[in-house]
Order: structure tokens, then sequence, then C-alpha cells
């Protein structure tokens, strides 16, 4: 799997946990990394726990929180 392909899927869990404003927030994120959304294969894949724990902490819902984080990081897993 690619980190595009994983970013997209971390994209789409995000969007279950919190919403239609997982898109803008998923972007901001990114931008935040200095990788702009349509760049999403230059984003360094060391970088991916932090952004999925920077994600997280915009679930509010500890269980939604913590469905996202262990979704997320298979998709991490399965990169490695």
């Amino acid at each position: 799997m690619s980190i595009s392909r994983a970013i997209e899927s971390i994209r789409a869990e995000y969007a279950r946990a919190i919403g239609p404003v997982a898109d803008p927030a998923l972007d901001e994120t990114l931008a935040q990394f200095g990788v702009p959304a349509d760049a999403a294969d230059e984003f360094p894949l060391d970088k991916l726990p932090q952004l999925i724990e920077k994600l997280s902490w915009e679930i509010q819902s500890e269980r939604r929180r913590a469905a996202f984080q262990q979704e997320a990081l298979r998709q991490l897993q399965d990169l490695r």
C-alpha cells in the first residue's frame, strides 16, 4: 500500500469519526507538516504516527478516538 492510499484510508476513517469536517481538518493538518493535500505521496512515512496522534485529539468521543487510532495504526502497519 502506498502512503497516499494509507492517507486516503485514514481520511475515510477520520470522516466516520468526525463527519464532514474531516476533509478540511486533515488537509490543514497535512499542511502543518508541510505537505499539500494533493501531494500525499510526499508525506514522510516516519511522520504518520504523529499525524494520526494529532488528528485523534480532534475526536471528542473517546470510543470514536480509540476506533480511529486502531484503524489508522492498522493502515500504518500495512505500509511496513
